[in-house]
């Protein structure tokens, strides 16, 4: 028989475990917020080349990334809430888009682009809010539209006036 000499001590073999895993896992050093804003803006940057190689939810990461690192850069964080609308945009989540539109808007409403509100009143157009997407193209028109886009609104609000009609009566049916 072999007699054992080492003390009758237990150990929480899982609890040591844990604990060398999250002191490793722990940052190494601190970045500064210098570093943080440089990395934030590879990242926005790495998510537009993405986006324009419709690469839509990877650029999706990519800007989620660079939102929390830029959080206190009000220009940027409306640069990044854009560019994540327009990933929706192209793929089609039209509610999402239209979230992060808003959440951009609601920083500076005075500074909205055109653009912004067209593919806005485009996304409320797609899931039938009609109304919504008529505000949208009709407050699109004076924020630096070009004469063709203002064309494509005036066009879009046409159509959207009559879609709303059709939607209307179909709800009159439905009674």
């Amino acid at each position: 028989s072999v007699s054992s000499t080492a003390p009758a001590t237990s150990i929480d073999l899982v609890a040591a475990a844990l604990d060398v895993e999250s002191n490793m896992s722990a940052p190494v050093r601190e970045t500064t917020p210098e570093q943080e804003r440089a990395q934030g803006r590879e990242w926005f940057n790495r998510g537009t080349d993405l986006l324009e190689g419709k690469k839509y939810r990877e650029a999706l990461n990519c800007f989620d990334k660079a939102l929390s690192l830029l959080a206190d850069d009000e220009d940027k964080v409306i640069l990044v809430l854009n560019a994540r609308g327009n990933c929706f945009y192209y793929m089609e989540d039209y509610p999402k888009c239209v979230e992060a539109y808003h959440q951009a808007m609601l920083i500076r409403p005075a500074q909205v682009r055109g653009q912004t509100l067209y593919n806005m009143g485009v996304a409320y157009a797609e899931m039938e809010r009609y109304l919504d997407a008529i505000k949208c193209f009709e407050q699109a028109e004076p924020r630096g539209l070009a004469q063709q886009e203002m064309d494509l609104a005036k066009e879009q609000i046409r159509r959207c006036k009559i879609l709303q009609k059709e939607l209307e009566r179909r709800k009159k049916g439905r009674r």
